[in-house]
């Protein structure tokens, strides 16, 4: 009677555990088969170019005029082709962007890059090198730096100083003179071209110190600084800087006072430039 009771309840639990195990593989064939599935799932296309833009320079103010302007561009022909483009007048940075397209509108073999410029009182502002995106496994979220360009008034003042360092090679000639209550010097550079630079210095015991450096291109007025001092051998008080390009027009136009930098006027400028010529005339007559 034991092993008849016995034996019902034993065949009862192989039973359940057959049907426990067959349940169990059915699951785990599911898993399985649904994680294979979603393996093979491309992910979603890409629909927009995000990212977000700093300053290089953090610490840079940003006007109120200023504009940021980004494109996706399609370089794989020149000129490139804008896809899309995004504007932002002004820029907050990080500045967020999105730029959305079209699926049809990107074309797998062709190369696509993420273009930035920033425009900001008379000063542009780009990134070092073009951002490739979305393509050749390029990526759609990208973050871009915005480094500042030298103004053309900065490059007129960099070569100006580049060009007073080569009158080393120049022939130099000096002179003096003097009167009641102003004492003056100078110094002329010349090559074969003629008259290149002039530095003057005029002492005037009530009123100051000036020294005034004239370069020429072309025997036309090019840069002229004037720095006012105290006396002899102080430091500048107030200086002034105008330059000209190859076409007559005003391109370097500074004042700085007090530490503070200003628009020079354009009637100052041209005060400057008149004087200039005037000092041509003067020297290249005598040498």
């Amino acid at each position: 009677m034991q092993k008849f009771a016995v034996a019902p309840l034993f065949l009862a639990t192989l039973v359940l555990a057959g049907c426990g195990a067959s349940n169990s593989s059915g699951n785990n064939s599911s898993a399985t088969s649904a994680a294979a599935s979603g393996a093979g799932t491309p992910a979603p296309a890409a629909t927009a170019v995000t990212g977000t833009v700093k300053l290089q320079n953090a610490t840079a103010e940003v006007t109120p005029q200023a504009t940021l302007e980004l494109s996706l561009v399609d370089v794989t022909q020149q000129p490139g082709a804008t896809v899309n483009k995004q504007d932002f007048n002004p820029p907050k940075f990080p500045q967020a962007f999105h730029i959305p397209f079209s699926a049809s509108a990107i074309n797998p073999n062709d190369l696509y890059v993420l273009q930035a410029t920033m425009q900001d009182n008379g000063r542009t502002y780009t990134t070092k090198l073009q951002q490739p995106v979305l393509t050749r496994g390029q990526p759609a979220n990208v973050d871009l730096t915005l480094v500042a360009e030298p103004t053309a008034a900065e490059k007129m003042l960099d070569d100006f100083n580049n060009a007073k360092r080569q009158t080393g090679g120049m022939t130099v000639k000096s002179g003096t003179a003097s009167k009641i209550g102003e004492s003056r010097s100078w110094q002329v550079f010349s090559d074969v071209h003629g008259v290149e630079f002039i530095i003057e210095q005029v002492n005037q015991a009530d009123k100051g110190f000036t020294k005034t450096e004239y370069a020429y291109r072309n025997s036309l007025p090019w840069v002229v600084v004037q720095e006012q001092m105290p006396k002899a051998g102080a430091p500048a008080s107030s200086t002034v800087q105008a330059g000209w390009g190859n076409d007559g027009v005003l391109v370097l136009k500074q004042k700085i006072n007090g530490g503070k930098t200003s628009t020079l006027s354009d009637a100052d400028a041209k005060a400057l430039h008149d004087q200039a010529e005037a000092e041509f005339k003067r020297f290249s007559k005598k040498h």
